[in-house]
């Protein structure tokens, strides 16, 4: 029996992560920093999150 080593190689990469991601993680990451040297921890991770749903939103 052969077996085709080229069968199915696309589909046994994992997915690039798209441009759009990119540009959410490093939006949510920014804000983060942001507050975070303006008020502390638990505001910077608030406005990273909904920094990261409203970008997701807008860009979807």
């Amino acid at each position: 029996m052969e077996t085709n080593t080229n069968q199915n190689t696309a589909a046994n990469r994992p997915e690039a992560l798209p441009q759009r991601w990119a540009i959410i993680l490093i939006g949510g990451f920014a804000a983060g920093a942001t507050v975070f040297a303006l008020a502390g921890v638990l505001p910077a991770l608030g406005a990273a999150g909904l920094t990261v749903m409203g970008l997701h939103q807008l860009m979807a």
